[in-house]
């Protein structure tokens, strides 16, 4: 077992309310119970890890204003969320105790926000106006959804095991032909370099009833592997629901989404399974599950 601590950096344009988030440190130590100070130098921020026994862990964080110092009991494979008081931004903290043993012992998790106003077209969103490689312009028909592109650059310091290419874009894309059956197809295309094109209509004609052209944008941050929500990796957040082929690369939460029409009235989860290889992204598979 392990502690991780994960710093990110936030903020909020205060022009146009948008919040952003980046990571800006993360950083493993040793389970060991004592007063050495566990540092995250760019926060300024330090940690102890104060009692260690079977049911957890208990650190504190420890301000130079003492009464602002807090601490937290973290039970094994959980994690804790640490905002220190701000109204426009700074660092922010997520501790895990995690057993790097096991296997899928993290996720990466997404925040998604409905895009208002000008922003890069070519970071990670669901839905929307893709940007992809010229060389695909004619590779899709009007029963294709752009369903999400994710700028692997954007969580390379999430995925410390590389289970996902750290350059280049992963694209999703469902087939929409039998819709509104939950029995559609998910392409998951694999681009190396950086795409070019930008297809403004892609969604336009599909069989999903508009509501898709509109840009999702996503932040990515640290996650335990059951965690709720839209992810990347980890485990299916249903106990219920095995774990398929290789494992979990994306967990569809529409709760997520307000106003999207996808999958609105589902009281459970789209997921995309990695195929038996997981470097194999041809081979992944895609399930609807209905609480």
């Amino acid at each position: 077992m392990r502690l991780r601590i994960v710093e990110e950096l936030w903020g909020i344009d205060r022009r146009t309310g948008k919040r952003s988030v980046n990571t800006t440190d993360n950083r493993v130590f040793p389970v060991v119970a004592g007063p050495e100070l566990l540092e995250m130098p760019k926060g300024g921020r330090r940690f102890t890890i104060d009692a260690v026994d079977a049911s957890g862990i208990t650190v504190t964080v420890h301000c130079r204003n003492q009464a602002a110092s807090r601490s937290w009991v973290i039970p094994a494979g959980e994690s804790r969320f640490y905002l220190p008081h701000s109204m426009d931004g700074g660092y922010r903290y997520r501790l895990f105790y995690e057993d790097e043993t096991a296997p899928n012992y993290y996720a990466i998790g997404m925040q998604v926000e409905k895009a208002e106003g000008e922003h890069d077209s070519a970071q990670s969103k669901f839905f929307g106006a893709p940007v992809i490689p010229s060389a695909w312009k004619d590779r899709f028909h009007d029963d294709i959804v752009f369903f999400a592109q994710i700028r692997l650059s954007e969580l390379a310091q999430l995925d410390p095991e590389n289970r996902l290419p750290h350059t280049g874009y992963l694209y999703f894309f469902l087939d929409a032909e039998m819709y509104p059956s939950d029995q559609l197809d998910m392409w998951v295309e694999y681009y190396p370099g950086e795409p070019d094109m930008i297809v403004d209509d892609f969604n336009e004609a599909s069989p999903i009833p508009q509501g898709l052209n509109q840009d999702w944008l996503i932040t990515f941050h640290a996650a335990v592997p059951g965690q709720d929500g839209t992810k990347l990796l980890g485990v299916p957040s249903d106990p219920d629901v095995p774990a398929e082929g290789a494992g979990l690369l994306l967990q569809y939460d529409p709760l997520d989404f307000d106003g999207v029409p996808f999958l609105s009235n589902l009281d459970g989860y789209a997921y995309v399974f990695f195929g038996s290889d997981p470097a194999d992204f041809d081979a992944v598979t895609y399930r609807v599950v209905r609480s």
